[in-house]
């Protein structure tokens, strides 16, 4: 059950489906991105959420996330993730416009019932 949600918000990130990514959390998670380069953001809400992924789905002009392994325990899980993108303009983190990333991270993610309540993705 949580291998599926978390498959159907990865392929919805990755095929740009912002109603996808939404359709797979509650209504008031969380969400945080806390970066080895000192970047991080925290918010709470599928509104905030839906906003971010508009946002930063507009930073890339690809982008992509791939799920390397899941480790799955009760109302928890624990996944490391490869992501890959090409920045479509200047990131804040130094990436220019038009340089490729690839990065490998850890995403924690907390369920209530069937649906994520908390999303945390470090890299």
């Amino acid at each position: 059950m949580y291998e599926d949600i978390i498959n159907r918000y990865i392929q919805s990130y990755n095929e740009r489906d912002i109603e996808g990514m939404l359709d797979c959390v509650t209504e008031d998670v969380i969400f945080e991105n806390i970066s080895n380069a000192g970047h991080s953001m925290r918010f709470e809400g599928r509104d905030a959420m839906g906003n971010v992924a508009e946002l930063s789905g507009n930073a890339f002009s690809y982008r992509r996330q791939k799920l390397v392994s899941l480790v799955v325990g009760t109302g928890k899980a624990a996944a490391e993730i490869e992501f890959e993108g090409k920045a479509a303009v200047d990131l804040p983190n130094g990436v220019k416009a038009g340089e490729s990333i690839k990065i490998r991270g850890a995403s924690f993610f907390e369920f209530r019932g069937r649906l994520l309540s908390r999303i945390a993705d470090y890299s």
